[in-house]
């Protein structure tokens, strides 16, 4: 992790796309709103995953910045090699990166643990972030763009070979229920109490490939946007793109059953194809006509995307502390504010939507940090 003191935001250029920093940004503003409810008895049925199969929006958020985490692969890396950066510093930058997140993700882990009195989980949404990372740019480094189609199709179906036709712990091939399957088979014996198993780890070991393909994705859209000899040429070969994932993850679901837990090629697909076609709208509205007053303040979270989170998570989770044993009932800070101020103060609005309100409430605080950290021009690489 290191800190930098960056001008202004340059204007959009063939390393730097605006859009990619403002659609992060909502990216972020939606886990923070999803992980954040002021009443997790009370939320509305698309902020909660789905259990097991389906989709909801809340599942389509991590995805979505996998997806966008690859986007900026291409961008950045030609970026550094235009400034004399080797292959050789190109993976040095990786294996840091890499690393950082990993023990970011690890340190959140911890918190939850001693708060709940469980083992140390292992897997996490910032160590997936990480592998995924470290597969997807391999191949971005190494293999020519028009080829990656080929290495993501591979990731998908070798994910789906192993789901399908892998026998496991007794059970026959293609077994995908939620208490047997092969992805919750590996983690439990590789991590054992170390993994989540409520259906099991959504961010569990064989996951990870279809996570590496839904960055590699990003990254061919990303060359899409490149190639493209105008942003409104790029915005529509990466809207028709997303809309070809679509499809090919609608009819993949008829026989391969969408879900997150899993992180099917199915699920990958789809979640692929509507982020590339937010990805279309966000680039033809910021960078082709000029970026708007509303982009703003998602471009302040886009910025600081992954210290934000973090933060917000080590946040959200000391207000659910305990801070003074003598407190009454044992109501935690955030217990506090959501039932004795915001429920009284919207009453008449049912507990979801005053569940909700609390979440709106704490994305804006961070937005606040994020654009806080903007106006002093500190960017903090992760």
């Amino acid at each position: 992790m290191s800190l930098t003191s960056p001008s202004p935001p340059p204007p959009i250029a063939s390393h730097h796309v605006l859009s990619v920093d403002v659609l992060r940004g909502m990216t972020i503003a939606a886990m923070i709103l999803v992980n954040n409810p002021g009443d997790w008895t009370a939320v509305y049925g698309p902020l909660l995953h789905a259990y097991w199969t389906g989709l909801t929006f809340a599942d389509l958020v991590f995805p979505a910045f996998v997806f966008i985490m690859g986007v900026s692969m291409p961008f950045a890396f030609a970026r550094r090699l235009a400034a004399g950066a080797s292959t050789q510093d190109l993976y040095w930058r990786i294996g840091r990166r890499a690393g950082v997140l990993i023990a970011l993700g690890l340190a959140l882990n911890g918190i939850a643990a001693l708060q709940a009195g469980t083992p140390l989980r292992l897997p996490g949404v910032l160590q997936r972030l990480a592998l995924a990372y470290v597969l997807a740019s391999i191949a971005v480094i190494h293999v020519d763009s028009r080829r990656w189609f080929a290495v993501i199709g591979a990731m998908l179906l070798g994910h789906w070979a192993l789901l399908m036709l892998v026998p496991f712990d007794g059970n026959p091939s293609g077994t995908l229920t939620p208490e047997h399957n092969l992805a919750r088979f590996i983690d439990t014996s590789v991590f054992g109490r170390h993994a989540l198993t409520i259906p099991n780890d959504p961010e569990g070991i064989l996951g990870t490939l279809p996570a590496a393909a839904t960055a590699l994705t990003g990254a061919a859209a990303a060359a899409m946007i490149r190639r493209a000899a105008s942003r409104t040429a790029g915005a529509r070969a990466v809207g028709v793109f997303g809309a070809i994932l679509l499809g090919l993850g609608y009819v993949w679901s008829w026989t391969l059953p969408l879900s997150k837990p899993l992180w099917t090629g199915s699920f990958a697909l789809i979640a692929s194809g509507l982020t590339a076609i937010a990805l279309a709208v966000t680039h033809l509205i910021v960078d082709a006509r000029g970026p708007r007053r509303w982009s703003q303040s998602f471009l302040w979270l886009g910025v600081n995307p992954v210290v934000i989170y973090f933060m917000s998570e080590i946040v959200g989770r000391l207000m659910d502390r305990v801070w003074i044993d003598r407190v009454p009932d044992g109501m935690t800070p955030k217990a506090w504010l959501f039932w004795q101020v915001i429920e009284p103060t919207v009453e008449p609005w049912t507990n979801a939507s005053a569940s909700l309100l609390f979440a709106i409430g704490y994305v804006a605080l961070w937005v606040a940090a994020a654009g806080a950290l903007y106006r002093s021009r500190i960017r903090i690489h992760v």
